[in-house]
Order: structure tokens, then C-alpha cells, then sequence
């Protein structure tokens, strides 16, 4: 019973119960700036990346859920300024094109494809509501024109700071940014994606 009713209690906090309140516009969130350093890594080839991602991350609302239930929520009164699915995407490019090109399409048959499959971005809470981390979960196959040269499955969490939707903002953005940078070590290793050597 105590269980059950710590349960309901952070499920109305966090869903921001609007009584009383009159149509306060809800606060809006992005990812923020990629200031933070990228691994240092070997110069690569260009690739195309082809980003694609579960449904429901094409909403902007906050995802947030109790344990490994099967019932997300979104908070209430806040809201990504974008779909989670268009932020990574954008977060992806950014940050591994500090190694080399990355493109909308293939240049050529020659050029490598990246397809990324984004499946979970949220905002995952204790039981007891007491701690939560941001988890990130996507997918990515390397082709060398038809030929798969490579796969990788990448999941990442990042401890919330405060017990909200702006601590669960910014272990998300955390784990975006540690995602994007173990695809980008993933690439240096894979010889389908290194640079070749200069003749």
C-alpha cells in the first residue's frame, strides 16, 4: 500500500496537476549547445546518415516513467522544442562531424550509410521516486552500398540532478551526448568508415 501511494503521489507531481492554474504557456526545452568535448579521434570518411525513430518520439512531449513500466507519461506543463527525434538527429550530425562529413544523402555508391534507429529517450524514475537517470537507446547498421559492414546497439544513462523535468533535460542531454560519442568511436574502428590513407 505504501508502495502504491508513493507511486501516486509522483505520478501527480509530475504530471503538474492543473488545478487552480489558468493556461500558463508550458516551458520549453532543447538539448542546449554541444559545447562539451568530443573523444579525440582520427580524421574519417564522409558518411550518410539516414535517422529514423520509434512513433511516439516524433511528439515533443518529456517522456518520463516509474521503473520498467509500460506506461510513459509526459509532464504536463513542459515541452521539447522539437521532437526528440529531430533534437538527436541534429545532436548526432553536430558531434560526428567533428571527425568528418556527414551527409543527408550518399555522394556515391562508394560513400558509407549510416542508419540510426532512435527507440528510447526519456526520463526514468526509482519507485520510490527518490532518483532517476535520462536513458538513451538507438540502434545503428553501417552499409558499404548493399553490404552490411557493421552494427552496433548503444544504450546510455545519465544520473538526473534534480528529481524534474529540467533534471531529467539535462541527464538526457548527457546521455545524447555519451550515445553520439561511443557511435562515433564505434565508426573510428569500423575500416568501412575510417579515412584512407592520403596517396
Amino acid at each position: 500500500m505504501k508502495m502504491r501511494s508513493a507511486v501516486l503521489i509522483l505520478t501527480l507531481a509530475l504530471a503538474g496537476c492543473g488545478v487552480g492554474r489558468v493556461g500558463a504557456p508550458p516551458a520549453v526545452f532543447d538539448l542546449g549547445l554541444d559545447a562539451r568535448p568530443t573523444p579525440q579521434l582520427p580524421a574519417r570518411e564522409p558518411i550518410a546518415l539516414v535517422f529514423s525513430a520509434v512513433p511516439a518520439l516524433s511528439d515533443t512531449g518529456i517522456v518520463w516513467r516509474v521503473g520498467d513500466s509500460a506506461a510513459p507519461k509526459a509532464y504536463a506543463t513542459y515541452r521539447w522544442s522539437s521532437s526528440p527525434s529531430d533534437l538527436v538527429r541534429q545532436r548526432l550530425i553536430e558531434r560526428l562531424s567533428r571527425q568528418g562529413p556527414v551527409l543527408a544523402e550518399r555522394a556515391s555508391g562508394q560513400t558509407p550509410q549510416l542508419q540510426v534507429y532512435l527507440s528510447q529517450f526519456e526520463q526514468v524514475f526509482t519507485p520510490d521516486g527518490s532518483a532517476s537517470e535520462g536513458r538513451v537507446l538507438l540502434q545503428a547498421v553501417l552499409l558499404n552500398g548493399r553490404d552490411v559492414a557493421g552494427q552496433v546497439r548503444i544504450a546510455t544513462q545519465a544520473p538526473a540532478p534534480t528529481q524534474d523535468a529540467a533534471g531529467g533535460v539535462a541527464a538526457l542531454r548527457q546521455a545524447t551526448d555519451d550515445a553520439a560519442d561511443q557511435l562515433a568511436q564505434w565508426l573510428a574502428s569500423n575500416p568501412k568508415a575510417a579515412a584512407r590513407p592520403a596517396r
